[in-house]
């Protein structure tokens, strides 16, 4: 039985350190948003995630991408 599930590759564990280490301007910049990420570069933004990953689809041409959802600050600004 083959597994179902997408493994994580090298690609998506360097985006998600990326993720990890620029959080906080995420927050500042794309506040209740969906992201795609390729080479810890932010290449697609919106408010579903079936837009995102569509535009992330067509800019990647077969490389890796991440989805992310960047939660919106519960700071006030």
């Amino acid at each position: 039985m083959e597994d179902e599930e997408r493994t994580e590759d090298i690609e998506d564990i360097r985006n998600d350190i990326w993720l990890k280490e620029n959080y906080v301007g995420l927050v500042d910049e794309y506040p209740n948003q969906w992201i795609a990420v390729i080479d810890q570069e932010v290449v697609a933004t919106g408010s579903t995630r079936r837009q995102v990953e569509s535009e992330a689809k067509n800019i990647a041409k077969g490389r890796v991408y991440s989805l992310y959802f960047i939660e919106p600050s519960a700071l006030p600004p």
